[in-house]
């Protein structure tokens, strides 16, 4: 016999759904305006609207709260699409254009995860690990992308180079400065990203030293 949910099974599975986001939200508005440090599971409940216990029943831990977020912002399909496309491309310049894409699909949603990650860190010995994992994640897809693109030009075999740039110039700090500080639109950052990858990888042949 097929197995149905009941109707009453689906509405219970979809109002825990919705308290796990407003519990979840509550602590990213909190974490981000108070610090990780100061910020506790009452003035999450409280600013989520639900019982101390609920978020203890849900999460258990501020910090498994934070894993979520992060979870939510290593995962995010549509910037993972455009990452795969610039791995794909057909040539250096598609490929870094898909890049700026994904990482302004990254940044737009969850650039304040990563700075409540570091702040985190700095408070809590096992977040460290766990951001430094999410950090080496990011440069190994850097060092990935890099690989690609030497493919596609002879004169980018320096690989170091191309993913030291890609790093810099994609950092979270800088999408927030841009985004923030100075009001720019996500569109207007993925357009100058695009512009400065392309330049700066492509066309501007510079050498970076080696270890001393």
């Amino acid at each position: 016999m097929k197995n149905v949910k009941s109707p009453s099974g689906s509405l219970r599975a979809e109002r825990a759904a919705i308290t796990r986001r407003r519990i979840a939200q509550a602590a990213r508005s909190l974490f981000a305006a108070r610090g990780y440090a100061a910020t506790t599971l009452v003035a999450i409940a409280v600013e989520a609207g639900v019982a101390v216990q609920t978020v203890y029943a849900v999460y258990g831990s501020k910090a498994n709260i934070l894993r979520a977020l992060s979870a939510e912002l290593a995962d995010d399909p549509a910037a993972d699409a455009a990452y795969v496309e610039a791995l794909t491309a057909q040539d250096a310049a598609e490929a870094l254009s898909h890049f700026a894409h994904s990482i302004r699909l990254r940044w737009q949603t969850g650039h304040d995860i990563v700075v409540i990650g570091a702040d985190a860190a700095s408070a809590d010995p096992a977040i460290r690990v766990e951001m430094d994992g999410l950090r080496a994640r990011r440069r190994r897809g850097i060092a990935d992308l890099a690989r690609s693109v030497a493919r596609h030009d002879a004169d980018l075999a320096d690989e170091r180079r191309t993913a030291a740039i890609i790093d810099a110039l994609t950092l979270p700090e800088l999408y927030a400065n841009l985004v923030g500080a100075h009001a720019w639109t996500a569109g207007a950052y993925e357009t100058w990203l695009a512009t400065a990858l392309r330049r700066l990888v492509l066309e501007t042949r510079i050498t970076i030293p080696g270890p001393d």
